[in-house]
């Protein structure tokens, strides 16, 4: 909705994914032992959505103003695509995903923020790939509407 940072609602993602990831038991740690650790970010590696305009990802998404001032990523956070208050007017894309990428898990079995992964479940889990939502919402003046999603009948 507008007047909501999408630093937020990033982080708001990355909880809930960490969340998923603790009650699945992929990790054996805290949610905030999961966020503030950094092994959610393992499974989610990128922002939870982006500007949608002319381009798929549209330009525009770290301005603070019309001048070209930019608002810095969360430096957590390096994928983020977006970084505003949303305004109504403004196409997001909503792609919270959780992910089981061989070339970003590897690495983690060796540091310490891979001592909390369940990496016997991980490798059960690690052929299927992950799942990602992909929906674009338009925010309006009192909130959002979601354009992906079909009228449901029944």
């Amino acid at each position: 909705k507008p007047g909501v940072d999408w630093r937020d609602v990033h982080a708001a993602a990355v909880r809930a994914i960490a969340t998923l990831l603790v009650e699945g038991g992929i990790l054996r740690c805290s949610v905030d032992e999961a966020v503030e650790g950094d092994a959610a970010r393992l499974f989610f590696p990128h922002g939870i959505g982006h500007l949608l305009g002319l381009m798929v990802h549209d330009v525009g998404g770290f301005l603070a103003d019309e001048v070209g001032h930019r608002i810095a990523k969360p430096p957590r956070d390096p994928a983020l695509r977006l970084t505003r208050v949303l305004q109504p007017g403004f196409v997001v894309t909503m792609e919270p995903g959780l992910y089981f990428i061989d070339a970003l898990l590897q690495p983690a079995r060796t540091q310490p923020v891979g001592r909390s992964v369940d990496w016997q479940r991980v490798e059960r889990l690690a052929p299927f790939g992950g799942i990602r939502i992909e929906d674009n919402l338009a925010v309006t003046a009192s909130g959002c509407e979601n354009l992906t999603r079909g009228i449901r009948h029944g």
